[in-house]
């Protein structure tokens, strides 16, 4: 009779339980096993590296085409065509775990591919010394030679205008000034902390008038966090700031972007600002208000591009395919038939090995 308690027999059940799951997904602990997995890691590496990847979406800098969320499973993942423009060396120019050292060590391709397109969207890393290592996604707007400046919302390529894509006309809007939506935050920021003393000054009849604006919002969000008032109620709480008040507010913003090196490359008319180097990229995210890109960080050399964005392949509802890849048998085997493949064939070699026992026995 067994006579072992049930609170010791439980935690047995539960790691034999495990024992058994691990076993008929790994199979057994042996070294031809320890081989054949590792040679599918292997397989798996060489695939991500030189094929296909996938990617999520950390931001809301390509809203409506791309949702950004970094949550898990909650963002957009877009599968991403590294074959395309050509084979990157292994590991360039990528943030090593937990640290910030980049790995650099190659400045151009194995070999060089198909070139980026305009309206392709790209995977790339970061050329800004703060974000390094990075990985980003935006759209490609100025290619190699040419001279790219926004105005009134528009793209203007060599002094004329360039409309996107069909599917793009009513999305893409591509801004140079601080938005209303900006103005409306830095209102908020300031009031609440207080500086607009020491940033205004009060012998200006219209600075005056906006100092009192502000004293008298600080006093209804004071203690709140911002984060937590939308924009559709920062619109209600500025919404009796006099025109002049917002005037100079727009200007002070502007006065920051200026500072903090916003808005130049693409915006800016001189060479520097305006000429597209060769080799290099002007890359830009749809949602142009909210998307730090291009027109900060400046031009993208064709080395830091990963690949192209071909596909949205979760959440399943959002699925949507660029490219037309997936239109094709062989783009529907690598999306699908090589990770099913891999997912079952471990288990599929430990089903054979006990259905040819049973045959024997």
């Amino acid at each position: 009779m067994n006579s072992q308690p049930n609170e010791e027999r439980a935690p047995q059940k539960t790691a034999g339980a495990l024992r058994r799951l691990a076993y008929f997904f790994l199979g057994p602990a042996t070294w031809a096993n320890a081989r054949s997995w590792a040679f599918i890691l292997i397989l798996v590496f060489a695939i991500r590296w030189a094929g296909i990847d996938q990617f999520v979406i950390p931001s809301g800098s390509m809203e409506p085409t791309l949702h950004g969320d970094p949550g898990f499973f909650r963002g957009d993942r877009v599968s991403v065509n590294k074959w395309i423009y050509g084979l990157r060396f292994p590991f360039d120019e990528m943030r090593v775990p937990f640290t910030k050292h980049v790995i650099r060590y190659a400045g151009a391709r194995i070999f060089r591919g198909a070139e980026p397109q305009r309206w392709d969207i790209v995977v790339f890393r970061s050329t800004e010394d703060d974000n390094a290592g990075e990985t980003l996604i935006k759209r490609v707007v100025g290619l190699p030679g040419e001279r790219v400046h926004i105005e009134d919302g528009k793209i203007f390529i060599n002094g004329a205008p360039v409309e996107p894509p069909e599917e793009l006309r009513g999305i893409l809007h591509y801004t140079t000034v601080p938005t209303d939506k900006v103005v409306r935050t830095a209102i908020l920021q300031l009031a609440q902390s207080g500086r607009y003393t020491k940033v205004l000054n009060s012998r200006d009849l219209a600075q005056r008038r906006l100092m009192e604006e502000l004293a008298a919002l600080r006093e209804k969000i004071l203690g709140r966090e911002l984060a937590s008032i939308s924009d559709a109620e920062a619109q209600t709480l500025t919404s009796t700031f006099a025109a002049s008040s917002m005037d100079v507010m727009r200007l002070l913003v502007d006065e920051e972007y200026a500072r903090m090196g916003l808005m130049r490359y693409g915006v800016r008319t001189d060479d520097e600002y305006s000429l597209v180097p060769l080799d290099h990229y002007l890359l830009l995210g749809d949602n142009s208000e909210e998307s730090r890109d291009g027109r900060a960080f400046g031009w993208v050399p064709n080395a830091n591009i990963l690949g192209r964005a071909f596909a949205i392949w979760w959440p399943i509802p959002r699925w949507r395919d660029f490219t037309g890849f997936s239109d094709t048998w062989w783009g529907m085997l690598l999306l699908y038939g090589i990770p099913v493949a891999f997912f079952l064939y471990e288990p599929s070699k430990h089903l054979l090995r006990r259905l040819k026992r049973s045959a024997s026995s």
